[in-house]
């Protein structure tokens, strides 16, 4: 599905904005546990609901960790309190990466029957905007400046090496630098 136009420069400056007021630079990286704390919305483990039902969580924290990653789900008066249940059994820059990707809903004000129902342009929306939160691109454009090695800058960003290089390519990130180094000479 295609992103209505604008959205991903929209994305980047939601990205910037929201670093601002966590009070960290445009490049820095961005905990997404801290975002969300910052915008209320609780994220639960899923091994902390294990006690209340062991079988199906215990089966996803190990078996069928590939089947449940996060998921947003709407509670109190009217639906309105959104709460992330996660799957911690993934690695760290996988659940970084879900995490984000249920803010990004949030962010989005996307309904519940619109992450529910699997809404095309909703995921799109937040397939694009959750790694922008993570990288955005002044961290893109700061890590090719930096020259910086994809493993440590994919550590230092606390993603995987995919969704960094992903959001390397995407922002054309070491295209515009080396053109920047280029004309200089």
């Amino acid at each position: 599905m295609a992103l209505r136009r604008g959205f991903k420069t929209e994305a980047n400056v939601i990205a910037v904005a929201l670093r601002h007021e966590l009070q960290l630079e445009a490049h820095a990286p961005l905990c997404p546990w801290k975002l969300a704390e910052h915008l209320d919305i609780p994220v639960i483990k899923l091994s902390e609901v294990k006690l209340f039902e062991p079988v199906g969580v215990g089966y996803l924290l190990q078996n069928g960790r590939d089947h449940f990653s996060a998921v947003t789900i709407f509670v109190g008066r009217h639906g309105r309190t959104r709460l992330i249940f996660h799957n911690d059994s993934h690695a760290k820059t996988r659940q970084r990466a879900n995490i984000a990707h249920e803010i990004a809903h949030a962010i989005q004000c996307h309904s519940s029957s619109a992450i529910y129902d699997s809404d095309p342009e909703a995921e799109a929306e937040a397939n694009w905007l959750g790694p922008s939160l993570l990288v955005s691109e002044e961290a893109a454009l700061h890590i090719a400046e930096q020259d910086m090695p994809h493993a440590e800058a994919a550590r230092m960003y606390g993603v995987s090496q995919t969704l960094l290089t992903m959001r390397l390519n995407v922002s054309g990130a070491l295209i515009r630098v080396a053109r920047r180094s280029h004309s200089r000479r």
